[in-house]
């Protein structure tokens, strides 16, 4: 009697413990003076970033934060560096759809990916859901102008870009957001992100 109920309450407790949290990829890309976030298509919630339809048939997309006037300026020249580090400029959200792995797309540059549980991966989300600039009522945006790359596009977004106001602060807010332990007060610069996030990764 006593072996069968020790065996019973052994098989309780199996099935009753929680399942494992799923994790879910995504990747910080450096490109030497820029950083940019990259989640699958698969894990993302259109709700919360639903500018993502526009790439849906890519398998993953890399977002970035930054300039309005600089990013989408071609070639750009000194009145335009002067604008972006001091003009407190508006901001776009940079959209680049990818088909295959960030580290393959992005040969020449840095990247480094990270495991997230859901609820960070979610939390990662809605910060970049919350960075376009929608309006009354949430209804998704319309593109402002084609992207960088093949498939990107530009989107309206919140904030005003400067020297201590960058695209490396916003990843350095993003990533911190999910729980990683980064201080994205002072990160402006990219090696400034990358630093960081490998330091928060060896503590994990």
């Amino acid at each position: 009697m006593t072996r069968r109920f020790m065996l019973l309450c052994a098989l309780l407790l199996l099935v009753a413990r929680p399942a494992e949290a799923a994790e879910r990829e995504v990747a910080v890309i450096n490109i030497g003076w820029h950083t940019g976030i990259a989640l699958r298509v698969a894990d993302i919630d259109p709700a919360l970033i639903p500018e993502t339809r526009h790439f849906a048939r890519f398998v993953w997309i890399e977002f970035g934060w930054g300039d309005a006037k600089f990013y989408r300026t071609r070639d750009p020249d000194i009145s335009v560096y002067l604008s972006a580090a001091f003009g407190g400029n508006r901001a776009v959200m940079h959209l680049v759809g990818m088909h295959p792995e960030p580290g393959e797309y992005f040969r020449s540059s840095e990247v480094i990916r990270v495991q997230l549980s859901e609820a960070e991966h979610r939390r990662l989300q809605s910060f970049i859901g919350s960075s376009f600039e929608r309006r009354q009522g949430g209804a998704a945006l319309e593109p402002v102008g084609h992207g960088l790359y093949p498939a990107s596009l530009f989107f309206d977004a919140h904030g005003n870009f400067s020297l201590v106001n960058t695209c490396n602060s916003w990843v350095a807010r993003g990533l911190a957001g999910t729980g990683l332990e980064i201080d994205p007060d002072g990160i402006v610069r990219a090696e400034g992100v990358m630093d960081a996030l490998r330091a928060a990764l060896a503590r994990r």
